[in-house]
């Protein structure tokens, strides 16, 4: 046990508390329940035949620099909007960059007349709606909102 010197030389114990709370805090947030809890999720429109995409696929598509799936149709791409914690976790996990970074390419492309920018819309349950419903369509959403939807749709 550490001691530290206190004035009136009495030696008392340090405290380890910070330390503690770090690690507990560390370990929980590397549980796998939290992970998939936290997680985000590419979805698309059940009549696209690529249902995966790997990180880069993800970065053009999502960038407008591809805008036509494999099979020549129009890729739709819905997110939120920027400032909401959902977006900027799908930008840091799936694509692997800052909003801000995206952002700045979407207006790019938008002000230079070379694409479309993506579909925003206010929620994430709003957002699969779009998706399913827009034939070429491409989103995201979190493990949690797909689960809560795929209970309320599971018969009785």
């Amino acid at each position: 046990m550490a001691f530290s010197r206190m004035s009136g030389g009495k030696n008392r114990p340090k405290k380890q508390l910070p330390w503690a709370v770090i690690f507990f805090v560390m370990l929980f947030l590397q549980s796998p329940a939290h992970a998939q809890s936290n997680s985000i999720r590419l979805i698309f429109h059940p009549d696209i035949q690529q249902q995966t995409l790997t990180q880069g696929q993800a970065r053009q598509i999502f960038s407008a620099r591809q805008q036509h799936w494999e099979d020549g149709s129009k890729i739709h791409v819905f997110v939120l909007d920027t400032d909401t914690a959902m977006h900027q976790r799908f930008c840091r996990q799936i694509l692997q960059m800052f909003p801000y970074q995206l952002e700045r390419i979407w207006n790019q492309i938008t002000y230079s007349g070379q694409g479309d920018p993506p579909h925003i819309i206010d929620s994430p349950e709003a957002l699969i709606e779009a998706v399913y419903a827009t034939p070429g369509a491409v989103g995201y959403a979190s493990h949690d909102v797909l689960e809560n939807r795929q209970e309320k749709v599971k018969p009785q």
